[in-house]
């Protein structure tokens, strides 16, 4: 593009000063078209003054606009990262609280069970205890039972003999 800025400062330059030279000429002259040439002439170099800063300004707007545009598409591009991370990380803490509550359903699962293996284990051992009690009981029983039948044979034998004691008596 230096061509283009250098080609239009020339030709300002030359419009300028034919310009001028005109409008004087026709002052001097007399002549109000050579002198509104020469005003048109100082008027195109004003007009492709205007046009140049006119496309510069384009030309930074559009480069502002560009920016603009950039930073604008890094800020969604930041914040969708930020969105990954907060997802990412959210995840890991469901994960975390999964792990823990596995954890405490096992251990929870692990005490239930050994409480229910502790009861019946004393519930075998009481019944063990009931059965030789029971057993216990049933040998004392029988072994009064026998004393009271020995007992008793002793008596009737007693009986007999006292009967018999009688009979020879009478």
């Amino acid at each position: 593009m230096p061509g283009r800025t250098a080609f239009p400062v020339v030709g300002g330059l030359v419009d300028r000063v034919l310009g001028t030279v005109k409008h004087v000429a026709g002052s001097v002259l007399g002549d109000d078209d050579l002198k509104r040439e020469g005003q048109l002439h100082h008027d195109r170099v004003e007009a492709t003054k205007n046009a140049a800063a006119a496309e510069k300004e384009a030309a930074h707007e559009q480069t502002d606009a560009g920016l603009t545009t950039r930073e604008r598409e890094i800020e969604v591009e930041r914040q969708r990262i930020a969105a990954e991370t907060s997802v990412d990380a959210r995840e890991a803490e469901i994960e975390r609280s999964r792990a823990i509550e596995e954890q405490r359903i096992a251990t929870e699962t692990a005490r239930r069970e050994a409480s229910v293996e502790k009861v019946r284990a004393a519930r075998e051992a009481a019944g063990t205890r009931q059965a030789r009690a029971a057993a216990q009981q049933r040998f004392d029983t029988e072994r009064h039972a026998g004393t009271l039948e020995a007992e008793a044979s002793r008596s009737e034998r007693a009986a007999d003999v006292l009967d018999t004691a009688a009979e020879e008596l009478s």
